[in-house]
Parts: C-alpha cells; sequence; structure tokens
C-alpha cells in the first residue's frame, strides 16, 4: 500500500512539472500574442503587448549572463546600422542592481533609450510571465502583437525591414 501511494505521488509530482513546464514555454510560442508588460524608463513608458503597429523586438539580458548580454550588445549594433528599421528594440534588463546596470549600459554604449530595467517582484513576474526560467532571450513581436520568431538573425530582421 506504502508504495502504491508514493508511486501515485511521484506520477503525480511528474505529471504537475510536466504541465507547468509545458505551458510556461507554450506561453511565448510562435504565433501566440506577447504577454502582456508595462516598462518604464527615463525616456519614456511602453505597453509590451500593444504593439502599435510596430515591429517590436523585445530582448531580456543579464549582465551575468554572457549569451544575453553579447546579444543585447549584438542587437544594439544591428540598430545603429539600420536606424530607419520601423523596429522598435526593447531591451528589458533583470540585474538585481540598477547601478550595476547602468554601468553595464555605458561600458557597452548601449544605446539608453532602449534600454529598461526591471528588479523584485516586477522581474519575477516578468520570469513567469515569459518562460524566462528556461533562459534569456529574444522574441520578434509582429505588429499585431504576435511572436514571429525567436531570438532572429540579423538576415531575418534585414529581411523583415527590407519588405
Amino acid at each position: 500500500m506504502k508504495n502504491t501511494i508514493l508511486l501515485l505521488l511521484i506520477l503525480v509530482g511528474v505529471l504537475v512539472f510536466a504541465v507547468g513546464y509545458s505551458d510556461s514555454k507554450y506561453r511565448t510560442a510562435i504565433g501566440r500574442h506577447v504577454p502582456s508588460m508595462n516598462l518604464s524608463s527615463p525616456y519614456g513608458d511602453i505597453c509590451v503587448g500593444d504593439a502599435g503597429g510596430d515591429y517590436i523586438l523585445l530582448n531580456f539580458w543579464k549582465s551575468t549572463d554572457a549569451p544575453s548580454r553579447k546579444r543585447a550588445n549584438d542587437y544594439t549594433a544591428w540598430l545603429r546600422r539600420h536606424e530607419n528599421a520601423g523596429l522598435r528594440f526593447v531591451s528589458v534588463n533583470m540585474d538585481e542592481s540598477p547601478e550595476m546596470y547602468r554601468e553595464i549600459v555605458r561600458r557597452d554604449s548601449l544605446i539608453p533609450s532602449t534600454q529598461y530595467h526591471v528588479g523584485g517582484d516586477t522581474a519575477r513576474a516578468i520570469y513567469n510571465s515569459f518562460g524566462l526560467e528556461y533562459g534569456l532571450g529574444t522574441m520578434l513581436v509582429n505588429p499585431e502583437g504576435k511572436i514571429i520568431a525567436h531570438n532572429p538573425s540579423w538576415d531575418e530582421l534585414n529581411k523583415l525591414t527590407a519588405q
């Protein structure tokens, strides 16, 4: 009887974990509407989820996560080369320290008006909404607010902006 109950509890635990894992990944799957998120910076406020007729390149990064920090730099370099691309770059930093965030923006010569910092409860809510506990990344969102690519390459962005 004890073995049956233990086996049942293990199966229930695996099932709950699997559903939770797949649900968070599914929320940001290609073709899904991007989760809503309000961000503020000294340069203005934005509501992601309401694209307002623009494509949005939504990037999440931390200074301690080398791949995500490199993507923030790469997308900034692409944006500098394509200033009139009709694409809005929203780069969300998830560092706990606002001072660290500001220093990295300065050192890496990121475009301050494209950068947003979130921490604490707001960062945790965004992690959950976007499934970021499985890794930071970038999403390309179309003017209707649907996710059309994950971690798009420069070639993908060039094709999009050439249309």
